[in-house]
């Protein structure tokens, strides 16, 4: 503790002091980070950006591009060798099996391989679905984009704002009504 409660108020004066200047110190770079660089000055910062990314993608490449091509020449000769040596093994699995349980093992192995495909369909429809919905979202939003710089409508308007709900609803129904179609498992 402190002897001369003098030194103390002192103290505490210049602590209050050196907080508020660097409080409106730190509101200065705020307030000037916020407004941001000129427009020309922004652009060429962001070619620059974009040149570097490019070299950086370019070197991974050109790096990559060497252990990418002996990873695949091993992984080839390695696959042969292990794909000969498998179709001996299951030669001699098959051997000492009983035909009832080759039987069964087929009935499985074809049953496995529709099911596959079918889920192979039914992802690739979901795929497709997703990837139309979001065309469809660039699209409005590219659309509103455009319209905000040529400033044909205010920013916050829609010119339909229930025709994003009513598209919505509509892709819901037609969902419910392609699952309404499968089998229910329960």
């Amino acid at each position: 503790m402190l002897r001369f409660p003098v030194v103390r108020n002192m103290l505490a004066a210049w602590i209050t002091v050196a907080s508020l200047s660097l409080c409106v110190t730190f509101l200065a770079l705020v307030t000037h980070a916020t407004a941001g660089p000129e427009p020309s000055t922004r652009v060429e910062q962001i070619k620059a950006l974009d040149a570097q990314i490019r070299a950086l993608r370019d070197q991974y490449k050109s790096d990559t591009a060497p252990l990418e091509a002996q990873l695949t020449a091993m992984r080839e000769k390695f696959e042969t060798s292990l794909k000969a040596l498998q179709t001996q093994r299951e030669a001699l699995v098959d051997q000492g099996e009983s035909p009832a349980l080759k039987a069964l093992n087929d009935e499985e192995a074809e049953k496995l391989a529709a099911l596959a495909q079918r889920e192979k369909e039914e992802v690739e429809k979901v795929r497709a679905r997703y990837a139309e919905e979001r065309k469809e979202l660039q699209k409005s939003f590219q659309e509103r984009r455009h319209e905000l710089q040529t400033g044909t409508r205010e920013p916050g308007k829609s010119e339909k704002p229930e025709a994003g709900k009513q598209e919505h609803e509509a892709g819901k129904q037609e969902r419910e009504k392609s699952e309404s179609g499968k089998p229910q498992k329960k």
